[in-house]
């Protein structure tokens, strides 16, 4: 759980270090594809929470 707008600055730069490697894209055996999974659903459980999308209007 992200606790901090801080901790989420750093989580979204290590996922943009990890996503400069096709490896961690592509291969699930890749360490740094479980990492960058697990990384990736905490900031969209904090967005989810702090940010959340408003659904649109017909208008």
């Amino acid at each position: 759980m992200i606790k901090s707008k801080k901790e989420y600055s750093a989580i979204v730069e290590r996922i943009e270090e990890l996503l400069s490697n096709p490896e961690n894209i592509d291969s699930p055996d890749s360490k740094g594809y479980v990492e960058l999974n697990l990384l990736s659903d905490l900031v969209a459980d904090y967005e989810e929470s702090f940010h959340p999308i408003k659904p649109p209007t017909l208008a």
